[in-house]
């Protein structure tokens, strides 16, 4: 007797969610009806219309980008699908309540910490800005408020010293390689645990402001922050009126001095005071320019950059 294939619908849209898709495509164990992602966005002066990455999916699953879920539209679409499970990655809307009641057992998000720890938009980053050791993966049930379900399982992860794309690249293989299995376990009866709600901590959206460097702040405050918005919007300083990024920074040494003022300027290092101590910045790049290293950014803005000047 041939075993009746999990139905599933799938609702997400950065690549990381496209990933989880192709999983779940390839398994003999799961069927999945359609794929639910945000409508493309426009992009550039010409405001073009941006590919989704699901695009491509249309002659295997049939792919809706609706911009309202809760038209009779989208409910009379959706609920010809007769489907067991909804999984929910980086979907980035809020799935309305007719729709987490629609499927057998409900919708199945797959979010990035250890919940209850950094609910919210931007869970990866605010742990490796809070300088969390250990961070992980919650497969959670769907639910109203925001990641408030219960979980029905998590993987730990060491993240130390790793900077997002490190992290992100981490915590999605071990949800890739562990989807399935908690799918079949879901299909078959498990469930989810409450979570500690008195132990909530929230992940709120990143600003790009947040990357301009504060100089005030002591290194491990810097360190963390360059590592968790190695993506976006990333650190940055500002020279002469031009945003500086900073690619490439370390420790000099603890020797104190006035945040933000340069404390040596040579081939291998801007070095910068900071609140505990220095600074050393050895990559950069400037607007609409590539990476350059610290010898050439010594031979190009030596003349301009000198010890006792003020960052801000």
């Amino acid at each position: 007797m041939v075993k009746t294939k999990i139905r599933i619908g799938f609702a997400g849209t950065p690549k990381i969610a496209f990933d989880h898709l192709s999983k779940l495509l390839s398994s003999d164990k799961l069927s999945v009806q359609f794929v639910l992602t945000q409508p493309n966005k426009t992009a550039g002066r010409g405001l073009s219309k941006t590919e989704s990455l699901f695009s491509e999916l249309d002659d295997t699953v049939p792919v809706f980008q609706f911009d309202d879920l809760s038209s009779n539209e989208t409910k009379t679409k959706l609920a010809s699908y007769k489907i067991d499970l909804l999984v929910v990655v980086a979907y980035g809307k809020i799935i309305p309540e007719w729709l987490l009641e629609h499927p057998k057992h409900g919708c199945l998000n797959v979010h990035f910490s250890l919940l209850p720890k950094y609910r919210g938009a931007a869970p990866m980053q605010r742990a490796i800005q809070a300088g969390e050791t250990v961070s992980g993966i919650s497969f959670m049930k769907l639910q109203r408020g925001l990641d408030e379900g219960p979980v029905y399982k998590k993987i730990e992860a060491e993240i130390k010293n790793k900077n997002f794309f490190e992290v992100e690249s981490l915590l999605l293989n071990k949800s890739i390689s562990t989807i399935c299995s908690v799918i079949e376990q879901i299909s078959e009866g498990a469930q989810a645990l409450t979570q500690n709600h008195s132990e909530a901590t929230y992940a709120n959206k990143i600003k790009r402001d947040e990357g301009k460097i504060s100089w005030e702040e002591n290194y491990q405050t810097i360190a963390n922050k360059f590592l968790a918005f190695r993506k976006w919007p990333q650190s940055f300083f500002l020279l002469n009126g031009e945003e500086v990024k900073v690619m490439e920074l370390n420790v000099h040494s603890n020797e104190k001095g006035t945040p933000g003022e340069i404390q040596s300027f040579n081939k291998k290092s801007l070095n910068v005071f900071c609140g505990n101590g220095v600074i050393s910045i050895s990559e950069v790049k400037f607007p609409g320019k590539k990476v350059i290293g610290s010898l050439d950014f010594f031979n190009s803005k030596r003349d301009i950059i000198s010890k006792g000047d003020l960052l801000i």
